[in-house]
């Protein structure tokens, strides 16, 4: 038979477009030396650069991250994310080891596996992967040059470089130390590699990383950090806690794109868990006040100490009896809650690439009444998105008075100038209610006797 294409031919070409929205629902945790390299006591004396220039990794559920060799602190970290019910559905993780001069690392006694052999490592220096082991008394290979022994700790070892095998020791990020403005190179190397996450959170406690971190995350419009206030635990002592932490940092910038927990526990990774608690939730439908935390310890303040955090717009985890084990009070540096914040990125960014969806699948957008009818109610059915999603206030009556949630406001042709139209420039006017959550009661109550 022959083909009637030969005579009718008709094809259909789809043009819609659709801009691609910003991720708000992914956490991206931070930590030097996470382990995810696959590198192994078989291999490590010949890796090369290639085989560990990625520094991103994406994970779905705990179980892969433990088969991927993440140990120590970047594997309890994940481990206090996926902790949360709901479960996450996935979690960024990144070597941040580029934030540091050297990374720490404390023998601890494990079997390498390799004959005659303490520990063993590899680490990026430059353009080459270099590696050493270590019999007990001293480290040989190529990278013996880049590592220090610590004068008071003998089992206490920097490495410079990128960390990415370790064996017979484990990484410590405390006794890491911090590089000068170091941040704002690493993060943008990240974000080349994966940039679809919202909120970070890291392993390290030392206030002069999470500065860094939340110097770059303020210049941001679709970014968060949570961060840990040690409570002057290891930081913070000179001078003394709150002055130096990172709470009373975040409170003196005015900072509205971070918020710090305060935990004085070890390896209680309280951001880790919040983040893997809330970012599950539609942005506007959530608090992050008052919720319950797996894989976490609760904190002991004394009413002086809860006083001190919260004055500065700090938040806690503690225990208040009965069960009611939460978070509080849920507030970011500038003292706006964090749900608020993000509800408010989130709008932004949805009015914004729906406004672009629609403007570039037509022809043409009229500069007329219709053209500008159509831009409003663009703008109206994302504002109504917020609003059904718990962010915008509701409609109500005030008394006599109907109260919109949100209104937008539609420029006539009159008000319009020559220019603006030659230009194509066109400005709407809109606003809306936050919808904020309840998070304290009080109850003012009224005891009566009858007949009196």
């Amino acid at each position: 038979m022959a083909d009637l294409r030969r005579l009718f031919n008709m094809t259909i070409v789809r043009q819609t477009k659709v801009a691609s929205y910003s991720v708000f629902g992914v956490g991206l945790e931070l930590s030097p030396a996470p382990g995810f390299y696959g590198v192994t006591k078989d291999n490590f004396e010949s890796i090369t650069p290639d085989d560990v220039s990625s520094t991103v990794k994406v994970y779905t559920t705990y179980d892969d991250v433990i088969d991927d060799g993440v140990k120590g602190a970047a594997l309890k970290a994940a481990n206090a994310y996926f902790a949360q019910n709901p479960k996450p559905d996935s979690l960024v993780m990144a070597d941040i080891s580029g934030a540091f001069s050297s990374v720490a690392i404390l023998l601890n006694g494990d079997d390498t596996g390799i004959k005659d052999v303490t520990a063993a490592l590899a680490t990026v220096v430059g353009a080459e992967v270099l590696h050493a082991t270590f019999d007990g008394t001293a480290w040989t290979g190529t990278a013996a040059a880049s590592i220090t022994a610590d004068e008071n700790d003998p089992s206490k070892y920097q490495v410079a470089g990128r960390l990415v095998f370790v064996a017979g020791a484990g990484v410590s990020v405390g006794y890491s130390v911090v590089k000068a403005d170091s941040f704002t190179g690493v993060i943008t190397d990240i974000r080349h590699q994966n940039d679809n996450w919202f909120m970070s959170f890291t392993t390290s406690r030392n206030p002069t990383l999470l500065t860094q971190i939340a110097d770059w995350t303020e210049a941001q419009t679709t970014k968060m950090s949570n961060l840990i206030d040690d409570g002057g635990a290891v930081y913070s002592s000179d001078p003394k806690w709150p002055l130096g932490g990172i709470t009373q940092y975040l409170f003196d910038k005015q900072y509205a794109g971070s918020f710090a927990t305060t935990t004085r526990v070890e390896s209680n990774y309280l951001d880790a868990a919040l983040a893997g608690r809330c970012l599950t939730m539609q942005p506007g439908s959530e608090t992050w006040a008052l919720k319950t935390l797996s894989g976490v310890v609760a904190d002991n303040f004394t009413e002086t100490d809860y006083q001190t955090i919260t004055a500065i717009n700090g938040n806690t985890f503690e225990n208040y009896g009965s069960g009611v084990i939460v978070s509080y009070p849920g507030t970011c540096g500038d003292g706006e809650a964090i749900e608020v914040v993000r509800f408010c990125y989130w709008l932004a960014d949805y009015m914004q690439k729906n406004m672009a969806t629609m403007t570039i699948n037509q022809k043409k957008l009229f500069y007329a009444p219709s053209g500008i009818e159509q831009v409003c109610m663009n703008m109206e059915a994302s504002l109504k998105t917020g609003q059904d999603n718990g962010g915008i206030l509701e409609n109500f009556s005030n008394g006599t008075e109907f109260v919109r949630g949100f209104t937008v406001t539609r420029p006539t042709m009159k008000q319009i100038t020559a220019a603006q139209q030659i230009k194509g420039n066109l400005s709407v006017y809109f606003e809306f209610y936050l919808n904020y959550a309840i998070k304290h009661v009080d109850g003012i109550g009224t005891a009566l006797t009858w007949g009196m």
